[in-house]
This record gives C-alpha cells, sequence and structure tokens, in this order.
C-alpha cells in the first residue's frame, strides 16, 4: 500500500492536532507576531491556523513575505500571499533583499539575508516573535541530510533537527509551531478550506541535495518519518544534556587572562563526559577563534589524547600548557575596519562594536610597532602570557586618540564607543537545546567587562 494511502487511512486521533491553541501554545510575545509565508502550502498553511489562533488569543499578526531577487516570479507570489492576508484582514508587508547575490553558497546567503530582513522589520514594529511553517517532513528530510554527511560526531548535535524554538542573531524568537505536523496534512487542511497555494519549480530539482531526499522520504509511510523525528528529539535532549554540562562546567572553573587568553585545568576536564570534553573544545575554540561554526569535533581527538600538544583550529591555537588547555586567536587573517559615527560592527567575529560617537574609529591587529610604542609609553612590558597573543589583539585609535586595548587592563576608552565580546557559533541561531551555553556566553560578558578598558 502507497503512502498515500496509509495517510488517508489514519484515524484522526492518530494524527497531529490541528487545534491552533495546541500548535501555537508555546508562542510568547509581547508584541506584534509575524508570519513568514511565501505562498507554498506549508506557509499558508501556517497564515490560516495562525490567523485563526490570533481570533481566539488577541494576537496582533503582521503577515511578511521576502523576495530574495532569485526568481522572475516572486513579485507573483507575494502578491498572492498580500490578497490571502487582506481576505483574513491581516496585514501583508513584502521585504526585499537588494544587491549583487553571491557566485557560491547561495542558499546560506538567502536563509541569512532573510532573517535579517525579518529581524530588521521585527525591530521596526516592536515584535519579537516570527513563526515560520517547517513540517514534521521538514524535520524527517534535515535529520536524513544531517546523518547522510555524517553530522552527528556521536554527540547528537546535528542529529537533533531543528528546534521548535530558537534565538536570532539579535536575539528576535523563532518559533516553528508546525514541526510536529505533516505536509500531507497541511494539503489537506487546505483543501478543506478550499485554499490554494503555490508550487515552488525548485522543488521539484534534483540537482538540490534535499529535493532527492524529499522524493525518497515520501515513499515511507508517516509512521516512519515520525520515527526519525522521535530519533531527532532524543538527539536533541542529549544534546541538552552535553550543553548543560558543559556550561557548568565552564562556569565554574574558566579563567581568563588579558589578551584574552581562555584556560581551562587538564584535571578539571577529566571529571568531563568524552562528549562534553569534546563540546568545551568547540565552544573555547569558538569563542577565541570567533569563527561563524563549531570546528568539527574530532578535529581535538589528537590534543586529547596526548598524541600533539599544540593544535591550530578555528582562527585559534589550542595548547596543552602547564597541566592546563590554554585558548587564544592564532595571529594570521585578521581584518582592519573603520567604524564611523552610529554605525556598529563586528571585529574579527568577536569583538561587537558599537559607535554612538561623532567620531571613526579604525580597528585592527595589534602591530609589532604599535605594541613597543605602547611599551615604552608605559614604561613596562604588557602583563599577557603567552607574548604572541598580543599579535592577535584588538586595538582602536580615532582622530587625536591615543590607541586602546580591549579587554587589556588599564586603558581607556573613549565615550559613546561600545564593545563586547560575541560568539556567532552560539548566539546566531541558538536552538532551545543549546540555551545553556548561550546563558554561559552572557554570564562570560560580565566577566569578560573586568578587563575592558574604563571610560576616558
Amino acid at each position: 500500500m502507497c503512502a498515500q494511502l496509509i495517510f488517508e487511512n489514519e484515524t484522526s486521533s492518530m494524527l497531529p492536532s490541528l487545534d491552533p491553541r495546541k500548535l501555537f501554545s508555546n508562542v510568547v510575545s509581547d508584541g506584534p507576531v509575524i508570519v513568514a509565508v511565501s505562498g507554498g502550502g506549508d506557509s499558508v498553511a501556517l497564515l490560516l491556523l495562525a490567523a485563526a489562533w490570533a481570533r481566539q488569543s488577541d494576537v496582533e499578526l503582521q503577515v511578511v513575505t521576502v523576495d530574495h531577487g532569485l526568481r522572475p516570479e516572486a513579485a507573483a507570489e507575494a502578491a498572492f500571499v498580500a490578497g490571502i492576508s487582506e481576505g483574513l484582514d491581516l496585514p501583508h508587508i513584502t521585504l526585499a533583499w537588494d544587491g549583487l547575490k553571491p557566485d557560491s553558497g547561495l542558499s546560506e546567503a538567502a536563509r541569512n539575508a532573510r532573517y535579517t530582513l525579518l529581524e530588521e522589520f521585527a525591530r521596526d514594529i516592536s515584535a519579537s516573535a516570527i513563526l515560520v511553517g517547517h513540517t514534521l517532513d521538514d524535520q524527517a528530510e534535515t535529520i536524513y541530510m544531517r546523518n547522510s554527511r555524517g553530522s552527528g560526531n556521536g554527540q547528537g548535535r546535528g542529529l537533533s533537527g531543528m528546534s521548535s524554538y530558537m534565538l536570532l542573531p539579535r536575539g528576535t524568537r523563532l518559533f516553528r509551531p508546525l514541526l510536529g505536523v505533516y505536509r500531507r496534512q497541511l494539503r489537506q487542511y487546505l483543501t478543506e478550506h478550499h485554499q490554494s497555494w503555490i508550487e515552488d519549480p525548485s522543488n521539484q530539482d534534483a540537482s538540490y541535495e534535499r529535493v532527492r531526499v524529499r522524493q525518497k522520504l515520501e515513499t515511507l509511510p508517516p509512521v516512519e518519518l515520525a520515527g526519525i523525528c522521535r530519533f531527532g528529539e532524543l538527539m536533541g535532549r542529549m544534546r541538552q544534556v552535553l550543553a548543560t554540562e558543559v556550561a557548568s562546567a565552564l562556569t565554574e572553573n574558566l579563567q581568563i587572562d588579558e589578551g584574552p587568553v581562555y584556560i581551562y585545568s587538564e584535571e578539571k576536564m577529566h571529571h568531563l563526559s568524552n562528549g562534553a570534553k569534546r563540546l568545551l573544545f568547540q565552544v573555547l575554540t569558538a569563542i577565541s577563534g570567533g569563527a561563524e561554526y563549531f570546528v568539527a569535533a574530532e578535529k581535538f581527538d589528537p590534543l586529547m589524547s596526548q598524541e600533539v600538544k599544540r593544535i591550530t583550529v578555528g582562527n585559534a591555537v589550542v595548547e596543552s600548557w602547564n597541566n592546563s588547555f590554554r585558548f587564544f586567536r592564532e595571529k594570521r587573517n585578521l581584518p582592519s575596519i573603520v567604524v564611523g559615527p552610529g554605525d556598529r560592527a563586528i571585529w574579527d567575529g568577536r569583538l561587537q562594536i558599537r559607535n554612538d560617537s561623532a567620531t571613526s574609529y579604525f580597528f585592527s591587529a595589534l602591530s609589532t610597532e604599535q605594541l613597543q610604542e605602547i611599551e615604552q609609553n608605559l614604561g613596562r612590558r604588557l602583563n599577557v602570557k603567552p607574548r604572541a597573543v598580543l599579535a592577535s589583539t584588538p586595538y582602536f585609535c580615532g582622530d587625536g586618540d591615543s590607541i586602546g586595548l580591549p579587554f587589556i587592563k588599564g586603558f581607556e576608552t573613549p565615550a559613546k564607543l561600545e564593545f563586547s565580546l560575541v560568539v556567532r557559533a552560539i548566539e546566531h541561531f541558538c536552538p532551545e537545546y543549546d540555551f545553556a551555553l548561550l546563558e554561559f556566553i552572557d554570564a562570560l560578558k560580565q566577566r569578560m567587562a573586568s578587563l575592558k578598558p574604563h571610560k576616558s
């Protein structure tokens, strides 16, 4: 019997509930709620269900369509969504991704642009929640693809799939209310409500990995799709347990020196499970190197097994030293940027800068000549160990201002110039599985404040 017939013969009690109160029960917002709608079946069903929930719960909805500027049909699709929204008496807006598109990594760039546009608009209307229409089928596809690529690393991170709740880079809440609902169930719901939708032709393009996986999984009975997702839930729980273990260990035992240099005792490391050890290395490498994603966990195995004493991964140096492991930024590929008045920027993936002054500031890595000049003026050597860290230490200067060193004690910083630690691998697109790590990063920023220069 084919999967479609099996699905049609399921009793309603065996299928996920489409009761809006249940679907949206975990959505929390203290302002308007954005519904992201492309015009496809999943997002149109999300819109109808969200509209019913909003009427029942007195919630203000704002419908948003993102035009990535990649297909000529996009404008017509946005107009289609606008028409549905009007029929539901809901406001609709189209946000456009303008400018040049990258030659490679287009899918990821489009995803990042989409969420950037959504977050910027959320800030404009004081919305703190965004709803998207990922389904149980999408979850199964994601887990299947990650398993095929070997992304689990035995820790349940990649295999946990998508979380029903996550935080976007600027802290906006993202909810996936339909993550437990079958795609075919939503199509049936739309048919029953006489609501059409648009099929994206790229969903049939087998040159995309997800399309090939989708075509393969469509032959499975719904119960097997649900089984894949239940496996993902278990991996998500494992991921959450490891994140909590590592966050607790780092909170209790991490030493931070000027530079910054992050130090963790080898003796304390022995108290952790193997999975937690690997994750701890990943977290501290992400903090010290500033990379956008975690380094593959197995990269740390030679160091953990003491086959080597030092490795360079994820823009960071990780070395065994004095019965501890220490982590700091390597001195290659360090950028130079100018942050103008009123601008915001991230330097080297590690330093978040906010310039509310009337002066432009230049940020770069500390050169040998500048270090010599600073130490001459101070009449002493900077107390930073290992000294190699100074080659990757950031400095800033403005018109007529002396050089300042973030996270080195004893230097002043101009008024209205703010900077803080940023950890993109954790803070950007953080799923609820990793919220313990996010809490640790927030606490770490407070600790790092003691290294910041004083305000002048």
